[in-house]
């Protein structure tokens, strides 16, 4: 993978969330083989450079192979993405977090740059869909919302949304959602590999940069004060 992940300019650490037992892809996802190595692996090469400090949120016994990485396993399990986001914050070193999931397989790393820099005076940066959606997984947490995910863990409530609700969070139209994708089933991975095999990867994204280089040149547009509809609960 050359030269490790984690060596990018100081002020944000990354967090990708590799955990849970990928029960609809029945595999773990951030292993899954891809032409020229791992998912995990393809995510961790659109972002190297862009971080000093890559952090892998991992459940109990797992093992993922992430050169240049720490690993962090989450506290307990069944507690789903809060309880990941929050055990890598627990470790992190920088106040400014970005959180990917590990089965995003094409990252603009220019939005994602774009994210970090609005995020001084809010615990949370996410970007929310033409439809109103919130993206949780590719968005930028401050280290300042630990006490409230420890209280909602307490409390029993897993919800990312109520999380938004009780801290300061931004919110960024994403205007090009055609990149952002997960794959959750099989069939996704299987049709994503045709994808790739058809030709040469088609990464719709900015060359990945330190994101203090992307302050002048990045332009995130604001969602309106009004804010968008809530993602149903599942």
């Amino acid at each position: 993978m050359g030269k490790k992940p984690g060596r990018g300019r100081k002020g944000a650490s990354l967090i990708i969330l590799a955990g849970g037992k990928g029960r609809r892809m029945r595999a773990d996802k951030a292993n899954l083989p891809i032409p020229g190595g791992t998912l995990i692996g393809r995510v961790l090469r659109q972002v190297e450079g862009m971080f000093d400090e890559v952090l892998i949120s991992i459940s109990r016994g797992q093992a993922v192979d992430a050169p240049g990485c720490r690993a962090v396993e989450d506290a307990a399990p069944g507690q789903g993405p809060l309880a990941g986001i929050l055990a890598g914050l627990k470790a992190a070193k920088n106040e400014v977090c970005a959180v990917l999931a590990c089965d995003i397989p094409d990252i603009d790393a220019g939005f994602l740059a774009g994210l970090i820099t609005k995020a001084q005076g809010f615990d949370i940066v996410v970007p929310v869909s033409s439809g109103g959606l919130f993206e949780p997984l590719f968005a930028v947490y401050g280290r300042s919302v630990i006490p409230e995910i420890e209280t909602l863990v307490q409390e029993g409530d897993f919800s990312i949304l109520t999380l938004f609700d009780r801290c300061r969070t931004r919110k960024v139209r994403l205007k090009d959602s055609g990149w952002l994708r997960n794959l959750n089933t099989p069939e996704d991975y299987k049709q994503y590999l045709r994808e790739l095999r058809r030709g040469p990867e088609r990464i719709r994204t900015p060359k990945a940069r330190p994101f203090q280089r992307a302050r002048k040149r990045e332009s995130v547009p604001e969602f309106p004060k009004s804010g968008p509809r809530r993602t149903p609960r599942s």
